[in-house]
């Protein structure tokens, strides 16, 4: 769940995101493991007196040739990986939400019950998050698989959730559509992340994920009269 004062990134909350999380922690430490090797023998190279038999070393040749070979391969079997074993994820959605973009707010579609709703950036209260709040969420349940399907009304925008790993373009005229699923509970926010006008910052997204009992019961209040 989005934290205050977080200097890391959002809880992963499907199976994607866990991969791409884990894919940027061990690219990281490779990064930050070569770069304390390199300043470690540039400082070496400094504090040591210079030799002619420093100018010449097949070895280290051929070690800093391999090396980063070796880097190299690692990174992409992990960013391979991480992409197929996305493809395998299950694409049988058991339902759907329809998304479309507006100069500034979103429209949310359940076609499944006929509902249908629009989202605008809330007011903003001490207890809030700025800019992120919606004043109607989009209630989602659990470990239920959901086809999102985003288009656009006039302008581009995107529609952009990082804790699910979802970056949509809304194209008017144009359907794009994932399938994903909640492993936990809780609340996940996003914003428009296309330049789309003068309140493009004004377009957040609040995704509540529940219970399917508590879904259901969302359900039945918003479709009562």
């Amino acid at each position: 769940m989005t934290k205050w004062m977080a200097l890391y990134t959002q809880d992963s909350y499907n199976h994607s995101s866990l991969l791409l999380s884990n894919l940027m922690d061990w690219v990281m430490i490779m990064m930050l493991s070569i770069l304390a090797l390199v300043l470690w023998i540039f400082l070496g190279i400094l504090l040591t007196s210079s030799s002619s038999l420093m100018l010449d070393h097949k070895w280290l040749e051929f070690l800093w040739t391999i090396s980063p070979l070796s880097v190299l391969l690692s990174m992409a079997s992990m960013s391979m990986k991480a992409l197929y074993t996305e493809e395998g994820l299950p694409t049988s959605p058991s339902l759907s939400l329809k998304i479309t973009g507006h100069q500034w707010y979103w429209t949310y579609n359940y076609p499944d019950f006929n509902l249908e709703f629009d989202s605008f950036m809330k007011e903003w209260e001490s207890q809030d998050f700025r800019l992120l709040d919606c004043d109607n969420r989009i209630i989602l349940p659990t470990n239920v698989s959901i086809r999102m399907s985003v288009t656009s009304a006039d302008v581009i925008h995107s529609w952009t959730i990082p804790a699910l790993s979802i970056k949509m373009d809304a194209m008017p005229g144009r359907i794009n559509s994932t399938t994903s699923e909640s492993m936990l509970p809780g609340m996940v926010y996003g914003q428009c992340s296309e330049l789309c006008g003068v309140n493009h910052s004004f377009m957040p997204i609040a995704i509540e994920f529940t219970t399917i009992s508590a879904f259901k019961s969302w359900m039945n209040s918003m479709l009562s009269p």
